[in-house]
């Protein structure tokens, strides 16, 4: 008994610093920036889950790899022109499925997409993840984008 109690011990620990590797290190979130003139632009956030937690998610636009990533509890800000747009997220590792957002925004406008994620089933030991970016009201946004570190 007091060995299992040793090896859970030690498997608390790995799963918190597994939890934790993912987050951010950048600035907290504090206000809307104003979009560049003849520009819009996009929040991509993610607030702290532990379902999928150690993941860093690559965002792409228009269906190119940006260098921009999206770990556990952050944010990003993209600028990008009128239009429509396509913003996805892929896990480095490809263990996991997101399916991506396609929004129309104007100059000026900003745009708001949380990252929601959901058990899909578990075979043997392995848990297989789904994730989807999903287009928010402001104020909504504002309210869960709070306090979030922006992912550098």
């Amino acid at each position: 008994m007091k060995q299992l109690m040793g090896w859970l011990k030690v498997a608390v620990a790995v799963a918190v610093v597994t939890a934790m590797s993912g987050c951010a290190s950048g600035p907290a979130f504090t206000a809307v920036e104003s979009a560049p003139t003849g520009q819009g632009q996009v929040y991509l956030y993610r607030t702290w889950q532990f379902q999928g937690s150690a993941a860093v998610l690559k965002i792409s636009q228009d269906e190119v790899q940006t260098d921009k990533t999206l770990p556990n509890a952050s944010w990003q800000r993209l600028v990008v022109g009128p239009g429509r747009h396509t913003f996805g997220l892929k896990e480095y590792l490809n263990s996991m499925s997101c399916a991506g957002a396609q929004v129309d925004i104007a100059a000026g406008q900003t745009v708001f997409l949380g990252v929601d994620f959901t058990f899909v089933t578990t075979v043997g030991t392995q848990t297989y993840s789904v994730c989807k970016l999903t287009q928010r009201d402001e104020p909504s946004a504002l309210k869960d984008i709070a306090g979030l570190k922006r992912s550098d």
